[in-house]
C-alpha cells in the first residue's frame, strides 16, 4: 500500500480522516490477497486516534463494502473472497462484523420495503422478496417492524385514506387494513398517530346505510365499534351507540312495537295501553292571551292526555289534522284539531335529547297512521301493501293527498293499477284523499 506524502508526526486525527485514508488504501491495492494483515495499521502509525475512531472508520469502510456486496441478496465467490481480506486488513472481530452484518440486513429490508410500497400497492412478488431479504439476512421480525415503522405507518395511512375515499370502510376493507397492521407490527399506539379529516362523514354513512335497510341487525354494534377503532373517532363512539339505539326503537315502532309503561294510577280504557309519559308544559292561546299549564303528556294506543294540576284534556288520533314537530333549543310538538280541546304546543320539559322527540314523533305519527286504518294489513287482500312501503310512502308524500293536499280520509293508491299490471311497489304507490281517488280516472 502506498504511503502517505509528508504526514505530521502524531497528528490527532478523527473518525472521518481515518475512513479516508483506511478507503484510499483500501481502493488502490492491486491486490488485497498480498497485502500484510498489519499494512493498514502501518499507515496510521503517524497519527494520533482513539480506539472508538478506529472502529468507527473500519465501521464504515465495511458497511459500504458489505452493502454493495449483498444488495442483490447474492454473494459471489469473488465478493466473499474480497470480504474476507477486507475484515482481515481492518482487523474488526467476529461479533462486531455479525453486528454489521444485520444492521446492512435491515437498512437493504429498509429500503426493499420501501421501493415496493411506493406505489401504494404491495404485490405478492414484492411480497415474496420482502421475505427472501428477511430470509438471506436471517432477520427477526420484532426488529423487520421497528425498522419499518414509519414506512409501514406511512403505506397504512395511505391504504385507509383511500379506502375511504367513498367515505365508507367496509368490513373486507378493515379486515385488509388490519391484516396490514398485523404484518408489519403496527400497534394500536401507531395507529392513534393517524388523523382522519372525514371520519364524522364516514361513520354517518355507515350508520346512514343501516338506518336505510330498516332494521339493526346483529352485527352493527360491533361494526361501528370496529370503525371508530379505525378512524380514531373513539370520541365519536357514544354519540353513534346512542344514534343506534334510537333507531332500534324507531325501527321497532315503525312495526308496530311500542315501548309499554305501568299505568302508575291512571285509568286506561280497555284494551288501552300506556307507551310514554312526559313532562311539558302545554300552550295555548285563548283569545288574545298565551295560556302555559305545566303537566304531564301521556301518549297511550287510543289518545293523548295531557294532565295538568288544574287542567286536563284528551286529543284521540284519529281528530289530529296536523302535527308538527320542532327540534330547537326547547323540542316541542305543535297539535292541530279537527274538534275538542287539544290543539296547541307541547314544549317537553328539561334537557331533553332530541332523539327522544324523534322517537315521540315516530310513535305518534304511528298511532295516528293507525286510527285511520293504515296500518292494518289483511292476508286476504291480493292488494296488500307490506308495513314497510307504507311507511316509506307515507312519509314521501307527507302524509298529504299528492293532489290537493288533504290530510283526511287517506287512502294508497296503485297509479298504475293493479288490473293494468302495476306493481304494489314504491315507486307505483301515492297517497290520495278518498275524494281524489274517486274521481281519478282509470284510463292507463
Amino acid at each position: 500500500m502506498k504511503e502517505l506524502t509528508n504526514p505530521q508526526k502524531n497528528t490527532q486525527v478523527g473518525a472521518s480522516h481515518i475512513q479516508k485514508i483506511l478507503y484510499v488504501a483500501l481502493s488502490e491495492s492491486k491486490n488485497l490477497a498480498s497485502e500484510p494483515d498489519d499494512s493498514l495499521k502501518r499507515l496510521l502509525e503517524k497519527f494520533t486516534f482513539s480506539k472508538e475512531s478506529y472502529t468507527q472508520a473500519a465501521s464504515a469502510i465495511y458497511r459500504e463494502i458489505y452493502y454493495r456486496c449483498t444488495k442483490d441478496l447474492e454473494i459471489t465467490p469473488k465478493e466473499s473472497t474480497l470480504l474476507e481480506h477486507v475484515v482481515r486488513l481492518l482487523d474488526l472481530d467476529d461479533e462486531l462484523i455479525v453486528k454489521l452484518d444485520y444492521e446492512i440486513g435491515l437498512m437493504i429490508y429498509k429500503r426493499v420495503f420501501r421501493e415496493a410500497v411506493s406505489d401504494g400497492e404491495l404485490t405478492e412478488d414484492e411480497q415474496k422478496l420482502l421475505e427472501k431479504t428477511s430470509r438471506f439476512f436471517d432477520l427477526k421480525k420484532r426488529d423487520i417492524n421497528k425498522a419499518i415503522s414509519k414506512q409501514a405507518l406511512s403505506y397504512y395511512s395511505f391504504l385507509l385514506a383511500n379506502s375511504l375515499n367513498d367515505d365508507l370502510l367496509t368490513q373486507d376493507e378493515m379486515t385488509k387494513l388490519a391484516i396490514v397492521a398485523n404484518r408489519f407490527g403496527l400497534t394500536q399506539k401507531d395507529l392513534k398517530k393517524l388523523s382522519v379529516p372525514n371520519k364524522k362523514e364516514v361513520l354517518a354513512t355507515a350508520l346512514g346505510a343501516i338506518k336505510a335497510r330498516g332494521e339493526i341487525c346483529e352485527g352493527d354494534e360491533e361494526h361501528i365499534r370496529a370503525l371508530t377503532k379505525f378512524l380514531n373517532a373513539q370520541d365519536l363512539l357514544k354519540a353513534c351507540l346512542m344514534d343506534l339505539e334510537l333507531y332500534s326503537r324507531i325501527f321497532e315502532i315503525r312495526k308496530g312495537n311500542l315501548p309499554t309503561l305501568e299505568s302508575n294510577g291512571l285509568i286506561l280504557q280497555p284494551g288501552e295501553k300506556l307507551h310514554y309519559a312526559l313532562s311539558i308544559t302545554y300552550q295555548h292561546r285563548v283569545g288574545n292571551k298565551l295560556k302555559k299549564l305545566d303537566g304531564t303528556l301521556y301518549v297511550g294506543s287510543i289518545r293523548l292526555r295531557f294532565i295538568g294540576l288544574h287542567k286536563s284534556h284528551e286529543v284521540k288520533y284519529k281528530n289530529i289534522f296536523d302535527i308538527k314537530f320542532q327540534y330547537q333549543r326547547t323540542p316541542k310538538l305543535s297539535l292541530s284539531v279537527s274538534s275538542g280541546k287539544g290543539g296547541g304546543d307541547y314544549r317537553l320539559q328539561g334537557k331533553v335529547d332530541p332523539g327522544v322527540l324523534f322517537e315521540l314523533q315516530e310513535a305518534v305519527m304511528f298511532l295516528i297512521r293507525k286510527s285511520r286504518g293504515l296500518e292494518k294489513k289483511s292476508s286476504q287482500d291480493t292488494r296488500y301493501i307490506p308495513d314497510e312501503i307504507r311507511s316509506e310512502v307515507w312519509y314521501r308524500d307527507g302524509g298529504r293527498c299528492v293532489i290537493c293536499n288533504a290530510d283526511d280520509y287517506l287512502e294508497f293508491d296503485h297509479i298504475i293499477p293493479l288490473s293494468k299490471g302495476g306493481s304494489t311497489s314504491t315507486e307505483n304507490l301515492q297517497i290520495l284523499c278518498r275524494k281524489c281517488n274517486s274521481e281519478k280516472s282509470d284510463f292507463i
